[in-house]
C-alpha cells in the first residue's frame, strides 16, 4: 500500500537539537503541569498495519510496538499491530489485504534518505476524512535517539502515537508541550525514555471522540 498525495495535507514532526538545562527544566514544567491523562472512563480500539521496508531488527520492532500501544493505550486508545511487511515483504497475513476500515491505519518505516528533511521523523497524510496513512524513517544502522538510555525502537513508537494523533486531532494540532510538540528537544527524549511522555487529557478526550465519530459515520453510510 501507499500514501495518497494528491489533496492530502502532511504534518511533519522532528527532533530539535537543543540541548542544556533550559531544556531539562521545561521537561520539568511539562510533566508537573496538570492536564495529563490519568486512567481514560472509556477505551476505543484501533489497529495499526505495520509495513516495515527496512528490515527493523526483532528487539526494535517490538520497542516500536510496545511504546506505540502504551502511549496510545494511556489516552484510552487500545491498539492491535498486525505486520504486514518485513523489510519490504509481504508477510501474507490475511487481515493485511482486507479494506481499511474506520478505525485502522497503516504505518510505512522507511529509510531516512526518503525523508523531506534530514532530521525528519514521520509525518500524517491527513485528509477531509482524517486520514489513515502514517509514514515514519529510521535507518537501523544508523542511530536517531540522543539519549543513551532511549532506543530507537522508542523513539519510533513515540512518533507513531504523535503521527497518529495528527490523524485523530485534526490540524493544528501541535501542542506546547507533550508528545504533540512539534519539536522534540532532548529532554522530551530523556521523558520518553521515563515512559512519561504522553498526550495530554483534553488530547485524549478528543481522540477518543474522533473515533467515536468515525465508526458511526461509517455505520450511518451503511444505512
Amino acid at each position: 500500500m501507499e500514501v495518497p498525495v494528491g489533496q492530502a495535507q502532511y504534518r511533519a514532526m522532528k527532533p530539535n537539537l537543543i540541548a542544556g538545562n533550559a531544556s531539562l527544566i521545561l521537561g520539568l514544567m511539562m510533566f508537573t503541569l496538570p492536564g495529563f491523562p490519568k486512567t481514560p472512563l472509556s477505551r476505543v480500539s484501533i489497529t495499526i498495519r505495520l509495513l516495515d521496508h527496512v528490515n527493523l531488527l526483532a528487539e526494535g520492532r517490538q520497542d516500536l510496538e510496545a511504546n506505540a500501544k502504551r502511549v496510545l493505550g494511556a489516552a484510552g486508545v487500545a491498539v492491535e499491530l498486525i505486520q504486514c511487511f518485513r523489510g519490504g515483504v509481504a508477510t501474507g497475513i490475511p487481515a493485511c489485504t482486507t479494506p481499511l476500515g474506520p478505525t485502522d491505519f497503516v504505518v510505512r518505516v522507511l529509510h531516512p534518505k526518503l525523508a523531506a528533511k534530514d532530521r525528519q521523523l514521520g509525518y500524517a497524510a491527513m485528509t477531509s476524512e482524517g486520514g489513515a496513512y502514517v509514514t515514519v524513517f529510521l535507518d537501523p544502522a544508523r542511530r536517531r535517539a540522543r539519549v543513551s538510555s532511549l532506543t530507537d525502537g522508542t523513539l519510533l513508537g513515540h512518533a507513531v502515537a504523535h503521527e497518529i494523533g495528527h490523524l485523530l486531532l485534526g490540524p493544528n494540532s501541535h501542542s506546547s508541550s507533550g508528545i504533540m510538540r512539534p519539536v522534540w528537544l532532548l529532554c522530551d527524549e530523556e521523558w520518553m525514555a521515563k515512559r512519561v511522555l504522553l498526550f495530554g487529557s483534553d488530547e485524549a478526550i478528543r481522540m477518543r471522540a474522533a473515533l467515536t465519530a468515525r465508526t458511526e459515520s461509517r455505520f450511518r453510510n451503511a444505512d
